[in-house]
């Protein structure tokens, strides 16, 4: 089972952790949890502003009390071992920011780790006070990664090692497991992360190791989404999709699941299960390896914040073969995902997500070339396409590129 942080973000929702967990522990269970609710994001900024010793103390402090104010409503009388536990987590994220790195990235990794080692060691305590026979074991112990800091690549024959010794006997005894989504480390014991909302990902890697039955996916939603149900009142509910068909929307970026989630499971036919925290009788959106439906219903998945960047020689020669080595190279040593892509004889155009200082990064690797781009736009996929539906979409507004396949339209536009 992996609990996202929009259900523990507060005292109520580890008490429905809880309650959940009592009601499937019967059966041996892997938990694995995400940090609290917005914590990713102030551990973000924390990483952004650790150099700036007085504004990082501040925002260190915010997290701390943030997490302290939820156990103190999770705890009213208190809870002395928790607070131990704690402690000692909090001294390790504060020093954490005074380190010296190599570089950003290895900088991130060690500071934003540190939000899921907190949210599991809370859920940890609670499951204890319930009287659930329960362990805690740290995935940077058992998920070991190559050293691609913020989305490492797993090293599968260490981790299968790492977590059969170690989760295989709990499982046996019928203990449940806590553990962190997201994270992992290197082998020389450095801690990394498996990129942004990895912590499905994380799931879908001990589902696979242990061969479990089935993993379940929590979400404050009914199961996986047609579309965003906070963008379009017309979202509907998928009962059942491929793989296949997970693999294309999370690679388009539907919000619900890690790209990197599904191959595990499929590997292996085991069912992933989208299901709704808040009652948990409705019934959950199954992926598995049935293809009948797929194209029963349309996906639309709508990104903002794209920046639309064209590329051209100097000389206006034709873009060559070498041209695109240098443009691909800079992309990927500055960790920028390419959502679209599109050339001509004179020019190489691509959509990306603004990120923090990527855009001043990316213009000044490809100094070489001349650059023209626009910000602030917004790119729509939809799966299983009619025109009726990219009409409705593209209305009223400024399209910049539009993409057709068989199934899938992508269309880059004003918002």
């Amino acid at each position: 089972m992996k609990f996202g942080g929009a259900l523990m973000s507060d005292a109520q929702g580890i008490v429905k952790v809880g309650q959940l967990v009592e009601k499937y522990s019967p059966d041996p269970l892997v938990i694995v949890v995400s940090a609290m609710g917005k914590i990713t994001n102030s551990l973000e900024n924390l990483h952004a502003n650790y150099k700036n010793k007085h504004k990082s103390e501040k925002l260190f402090l915010d997290i701390k009390d943030y997490h302290l104010n939820l156990i103190n409503k999770l705890f009213p009388e208190g809870n002395d071992e928790l607070n131990k536990a704690l402690s000692s987590i909090f001294n390790k994220l504060l020093d954490s920011t005074n380190e010296t790195y190599e570089n950003i990235y290895e900088a991130y990794d060690s500071i934003v780790s540190m939000g899921e080692e907190i949210s599991s060691c809370i859920v940890y305590y609670y499951l204890l006070s319930m009287g659930i026979s329960v362990r805690l074991i740290n995935a940077k112990s058992l998920i070991t990664t190559n050293s691609n800091y913020t989305d490492a690549d797993v090293h599968w024959e260490y981790t299968q090692k790492s977590i059969e010794t170690s989760i295989n006997p709990m499982l046996e005894a019928s203990d449940v497991v806590v553990t962190q989504g997201f994270i992992g480390s290197d082998i020389f014991g450095k801690p990394t992360t498996l990129g942004r909302e990895g912590s499905d990902f994380t799931a879908a890697i001990f589902g696979n190791i242990i061969n479990a039955d089935e993993v379940t996916i929590w979400k404050n939603v009914p199961g996986l989404m047609n579309s965003d149900p906070a963008r379009f009142d017309d979202s509907e509910k998928i009962e059942n999709i491929s793989y296949h068909e997970a693999i294309e929307l999370a690679y388009y970026g539907a919000s619900v699941i890690h790209p990197k989630t599904i191959q595990p499971l499929k590997q292996k036919n085991i069912p992933l299960l989208v299901r709704p925290y808040y009652d948990s009788s409705l019934m959950p959106t199954i992926i598995n390896n049935n293809t009948s439906n797929d194209s029963s219903t349309h996906s639309v998945i709508v990104k903002d914040e794209q920046i639309l960047m064209s590329i051209s020689t100097r000389n206006l020669s034709f873009i060559a073969e070498d041209n695109l080595k240098q443009i691909f190279s800079a992309f990927s040593r500055n960790r920028i995902h390419i959502n679209m892509m599109q050339n001509s004889a004179v020019s190489f155009s691509v959509s990306f997500t603004k990120e923090n200082d990527k855009l001043k990064a990316i213009i000044g690797d490809l100094s070489m070339f001349n650059l023209k781009y626009n910000s602030g736009l917004q790119l729509i996929t939809i799966r299983h396409y009619t025109d009726e539906l990219i009409n409705k979409h593209v209305i009223n507004k400024k399209v910049y590129l539009l993409q057709k396949s068989r199934v899938t339209v992508q269309i880059l536009l004003s918002k």
